[in-house]
């Protein structure tokens, strides 16, 4: 495949624009013949929408994309940084599922101080992560990214006292269960941990999710609290859920 392609279609599908063959050459310096074999290529994949010689992605296309490219050895930042705020959202779901995590998106709940909103809940059998999506290119000041995690680590608590919720979106064993803050961005952290919170980049979450240990004391964690597990079953109880939230 031409060098860039795949690149230079994500640059310029943004935002739904609808791309022609030869504006994608001109952007390339290449002669648009050259690039038809790579088109249908992309096309009989299900990674472009191509027809009459013009390009339309769609969100999932996207991001299906950028992760080809990623697994291909792409730089992720760079990858990544053609992806809006809600697709790299999106990105996340697909990393997660990609490693068994079952996931939901835009989890809003009440609590006695008010609404709060978990990105995206991750689960699998060992793990349950309340993460929240940074669409950061670069590291951040020490000032923000603690102020990033103090605010994530308070959701994850208030979270972790609604057993209710979690029973909802299929959440099981909660009497077992602790529950992870997590700040996932795009650009590589200054520091990977802060006050016990993982912070994890595009590039190094399979090395994260695989190196970690569920009994690492030095991991922030939470223990699921509430009601009794049976009664919540049983749906003697209803979550005070406020949002929809997507299970994909």
């Amino acid at each position: 495949m031409h060098a860039g392609l795949q690149i230079k279609l994500l640059e310029l599908t943004r935002d739904g624009r609808v791309v022609s063959l030869n504006e994608l050459a001109r952007g390339l310096q290449a002669a648009p013949a050259t690039l038809i074999t790579e088109a249908e290529d992309l096309r009989s994949k299900g990674l472009a929408n191509y027809h009459q010689g013009r390009f339309k992605l769609d969100t999932r296309q996207r991001v299906m994309l950028a992760e080809e490219l990623i697994h291909a050895g792409r730089d992720p930042q760079k990858v990544s940084r053609f992806l809006a705020w809600q697709e790299f959202e999106h990105f996340a779901v697909l990393a997660f599922e990609d490693n068994g995590f079952d996931v939901v998106k835009h989890l809003v709940f009440k609590t006695r101080s008010g609404r709060r909103e978990i990105d995206l809940l991750a689960w699998n059998d060992t793990f349950l992560f309340a993460v929240d999506c940074k669409h950061w290119l670069r590291g951040l000041p020490k000032s923000r990214m603690s102020a990033a995690v103090r605010a994530q680590v308070e959701r994850s608590m208030a979270l972790a006292r609604k057993p209710e919720l979690l029973v909802k979106f299929g959440v099981t064993r909660l009497d077992r269960r602790r529950l992870v803050p997590m700040i996932f961005t795009l650009g590589d952290p200054r520091q990977t941990f802060v006050d016990g919170v993982p912070v994890v980049s595009v590039l190094k979450l399979l090395s994260f999710l695989y190196g970690i240990s569920p009994v690492d004391e030095s991991l922030r964690s939470f223990p699921v609290k509430g009601v009794g597990m049976a009664s919540l079953i049983q749906g003697n109880r209803s979550p005070n859920l406020i949002g929809v939230a997507q299970r994909r």
